[in-house]
């Protein structure tokens, strides 16, 4: 059972945007679980040449680290960031003003909910038209890093991160315009992992 805008709980919409927001719901859980095999990534990556650094102060022939461990770590925090997103705004956990969200101000919450989901859209989905055009040049330039890596690859994640968060805002947008609930806490972190 959910609280709609105007305070009256119902439950579970139907028809398309429910449909749409289910499947919101999914590819952004997908996208949560991505997220955090990147922060995975990321803290052993940063464990590794933290304990290349030290080691190699004791046994001088160790390198003093992986090489990438700089690059790979911007990688995967980006990628961790965009990829989670779209879970957290689902779950309600992004910063909001807290204020005009109170619960005597339904009619001005529900105005500035679809306003700021009608925005997040456009922002989000011209984010990942850039990202996709960006990606798909360096791809046809061949583009690689200091370590050789072809740049496209991480550039595609990211990619896919904003596709992700994007299409989370546009469902966010089309349930806010059919009255139904915009929150989902039981998408948070500490539930979802149930």
């Amino acid at each position: 059972m959910t609280e709609n805008f105007n305070g009256s709980h119902t439950t579970q919409s139907v028809g398309l945007p429910a449909a749409l927001q289910r499947a919101a719901d999914a590819v952004s859980l997908a996208g949560g679980w991505i997220a955090g095999l990147c922060i995975i990534g990321l803290t052993l990556l940063v464990l590794i040449d933290t304990g290349l650094a030290g080691l190699s102060r004791i046994l001088p022939f160790l390198p003093n680290g992986t090489g990438i461990g700089w690059e790979y770590s911007a990688y995967l925090m980006g990628s961790a960031f965009l990829l989670g997103s779209g879970m957290t705004l689902r779950a309600g956990l992004q910063l909001r003003v807290e204020l005009t969200l109170s619960p005597n101000r339904k009619r001005l919450t529900h105005v500035l909910e679809t306003f700021s989901a009608l925005l997040g859209t456009v922002i989000t989905g011209s984010l990942t038209i850039w990202l996709f055009n960006f990606t798909s040049r360096t791809y046809g330039y061949g583009e690689v890093s200091d370590s050789f890596t072809p740049l496209w690859i991480p550039q595609a994640v990211l990619t896919l991160g904003a596709g992700v968060l994007a299409f989370q805002m546009f469902a966010r947008l089309v349930t806010c315009l059919s009255g139904g609930s915009i929150n989902n806490p039981d998408l948070g972190a500490g539930t979802a992992i149930k």
